[in-house]
């Protein structure tokens, strides 16, 4: 049974002859009343009662005309579907984030795209740092945010925007009263870090801004990291995103320096052709392209962008 068929059937139906109906498909009439002729042998029944003054539906035929109705709106919504869906118009973006997303610039271009593609979702996914990787390999996501200091060079990527990062302290530490500090304001502190600070990558990171300092590596997330900031066990360095949570108990404070801060990447797999994959990686670097060249705190706080 060909879908072909079907369509000459519901066709003649509308029309109420063989002749009227291939007229409107520019067929021959042969060819519609030999394709109805096949569809009645394939069913073993007769959908028409045929007289010389034109075709009628048998009871059987009319049986025959909702469902045929039905498999052809469904025949045409998977074929719409399909066709969308080479074109990157409708689906699904599996993105993985490094840090929550909760960045201005971020925020915003996310916004956007559910504005400008609504038939495209994005799911977010968090499986940490050390898994992110293996994560956009094994395909269980398509995408993935991650700051320069964790970048692959297996991968392609393109910078979005810019982290800065800040001191969070107690409140009664020494330090809460400054509305801005220097690296050397924490050179004589513990610093607490969480596994990002553990690997060569991370360790040269603060060696380099923080020489000789007490470094202490919690193999916890940042939200625990922080609680025990909080608990006095000592200070870190945290992404300025966490300081838009509103943590009771924690100072966040800018560090006023200009390499106090990382710029965040839009990963993929080189070889993705999937037409949505696609579409959302042109639109986060085109659309990110003017603010991602930030490159000091003091900038990244003049983003166009609203806050979140």
């Amino acid at each position: 049974m060909r879908t072909a068929e079907l369509r000459y059937f519901l066709a003649s139906v509308e029309a109420g002859s063989f002749g009227k109906a291939a007229s409107s498909l520019q067929l021959r009439v042969s060819t519609v009343s030999r394709a109805i002729a096949r569809l009645e042998d394939q069913l073993g029944v007769a959908l028409f009662e045929r007289t010389s003054s034109g075709i009628k539906l048998t009871t059987a035929g009319r049986i025959a005309l909702r469902c045929v109705r039905r498999v052809l709106r469904e025949t045409n919504a998977l074929t719409e579907t399909l066709d969308r869906s080479s074109f990157g118009e409708i689906g699904e973006v599996h993105l993985g984030f490094h840090l929550p997303p909760l960045n201005a610039v971020l925020t915003s271009l996310l916004v956007e795209w559910r504005t400008t593609y609504p038939g495209i979702s994005v799911t977010p996914h968090e499986p940490g740092e050390r898994t992110l990787h293996s994560a956009l390999i094994e395909r269980h996501i398509d995408v993935a945010l991650l700051p320069e200091l964790a970048l692959s060079q297996h991968h392609p990527h393109t910078p979005i925007y810019f982290e800065p990062l800040m001191a969070a302290v107690p409140n009664t530490h020494r330090l809460a009263e400054k509305t801005t500090i220097q690296w050397t304001d924490l050179k004589n502190e513990n610093l607490l870090l969480w596994s990002w600070g553990k690997d060569r990558i991370g360790r040269d990171f603060f060696a380099t801004r923080l020489p000789g300092i007490n470094v202490r590596i919690f193999e916890t997330g940042n939200m625990t990291l922080l609680a025990f900031v909080r608990a006095g066990y000592g200070v870190t360095v945290a992404a300025q995103t966490y300081s838009t949570l509103n943590l009771p108990g924690l100072k966040f404070i800018p560090i006023d320096e200009e390499d106090a801060g990382f710029k965040i990447n839009l990963v993929w797999r080189a070889e993705s052709e999937d037409p949505v994959v696609g579409k959302f990686v042109a639109f986060m670097r085109d659309r990110a392209k003017p603010y991602w060249r930030v490159t000091s705190p003091r900038a990244a706080s003049e983003s166009p962008y609203p806050p979140p």
